[in-house]
């Protein structure tokens, strides 16, 4: 029998590298298309960087953030039940008051569990602090980054405020939110039907 060694010197390679254009999907196309539509700009102006810098941490703290996104609730979401076509005017004044006192009470206790939370954490994650808990909440492997890099320390306490906050907010929602809400809603509904009653009745004798 005669047995030769086997060589991949001659053996011809079949298949193709794959084309750089073609391995992009259909939406990163688009999505390249709609980036390169945007105007380029470059900011050499310090002062006005600094300034959204400031504008940038305000609101990336989560009492802050949460105040944000209530105080945005606030101005709309009463306004689109109280201009529902397809409902009576008393299940819009009900309908209206009822989204309001939510956002209130949801916006309040949100502001200060977040609060609460962003502070305790706060405290609890001092690389250069020496009380006992001080450092409690930082990762050894991560105490002397800290103290180096202070804006990856401010994410860190951003994120762990919010994960307790989240936390928290699962009590407090029933605790606190609902019964509140319920008792606010009642008041404003109260008081809305009443000066509805009072509006039909001067109609009538007029």
């Amino acid at each position: 029998m005669n047995i030769q060694p086997i060589t991949y010197n001659n053996v011809p390679m079949t298949g193709k590298a794959p084309n750089s254009s073609s391995s992009k999907s259909f939406y990163d196309k688009i999505k390249q298309k709609m980036l390169d539509m945007l105007p380029s700009a470059t900011y050499d102006d310090k002062g006005k960087l600094k300034r959204w810098e400031k504008v940038e941490q305000w609101l990336s703290r989560p009492a802050e953030n949460r105040f944000t996104m209530g105080a945005t609730a606030i101005l709309t979401q009463p306004a689109i039940d109280s201009f529902n076509p397809r409902v009576s005017d008393e299940t819009r004044t009900i309908s209206r008051n009822r989204t309001a006192a939510k956002v209130l009470v949801g916006t309040t206790v949100g502001i200060i569990v977040r609060g609460s939370c962003y502070k305790l954490v706060e405290k609890m994650t001092d690389p250069l602090g020496t009380k006992k808990y001080s450092n409690t909440l930082i990762p050894k492997n991560y105490l002397n980054k800290f103290k180096k890099e202070l804006t990856l320390l401010k994410n860190y306490r951003s994120a762990l405020s919010t994960a307790v906050a989240i936390l928290v907010m699962t009590i407090t929602n029933f605790a606190i939110d609902a019964p509140l809400t319920a008792f606010l809603t009642n008041r404003l509904n109260a008081k809305s039907l009443a000066r509805m009653e009072a509006d039909e009745k001067e109609v009538v004798y007029d």
